[in-house]
């Protein structure tokens, strides 16, 4: 018999010690949770049950520890593939859009944004695709108080399509006329 959604988170936090938090992120195939080891705050992230992705835990596990070997994303910890669940690394912090509705000054974006090239292009060194890097800026945190960029979300990355992180990141932050991040990103480095 298949274990529910609450069944394999409530087993996976009794297995490893974990007392669980409020849920951080609810999206169509998953669910993060905020979870606490002792005073340590780490991130739950569950398949839901209904979820039609094949394998999500296993190819963002492997995609993590990928490009955690470069610095980027959060550290991987832990991994149940078979109840869905992975472990990592909590970031501090606020996604970009939210961050860029702060009005952050023009050093600090223009730093952010260089930090987060940089991240591109190793991404793009190693054959990692994120394929989720423009949109509403959601797969990118903002980790305070450093205000540097951590690249999140990495079930849909691929080593099998071609790398373009970089081209992905020059028309998200500079060239879509439609999009509001671009229009606020030109507004902040034009002051």
């Amino acid at each position: 018999m298949l274990k529910t959604f609450s069944e394999r988170l409530n087993e996976f936090c009794r297995k490893n010690n974990l007392i669980l938090g409020e849920r951080i992120s609810k999206g169509r195939s998953s669910e993060v949770f905020l979870v606490f080891r002792k005073k340590e705050k780490l991130a739950l992230k569950i398949e839901r049950d209904l979820s039609t992705r094949i394998d999500m835990a296993g190819k963002e596990k492997e995609n993590l520890i990928k490009a955690n070997k470069k610095g980027i994303a959060p550290k991987f910890f832990k991994a149940d593939l078979k109840n869905r669940i992975i472990l990592f690394e909590f970031i501090q912090g606020t996604t970009f859009d939210k961050w860029l509705e702060s009005n952050p000054s023009k050093k600090d974006l223009k730093k952010f944004i260089e930090l987060l090239f940089v991240q591109a292009k190793k991404l793009d060194e190693i054959g990692l695709d994120h394929g989720q890097l423009a949109g509403r800026g959601r797969n990118i945190l903002v980790r305070l108080p450093e205000k540097v960029p951590v690249i999140i979300d990495f079930e849909k990355a691929s080593s099998k399509r071609k790398a373009h992180n970089e081209k992905v990141l020059i028309d998200f932050l500079n060239l879509n006329p439609n999009s509001k991040i671009a229009e606020k990103v030109r507004e902040l480095l034009a002051n």
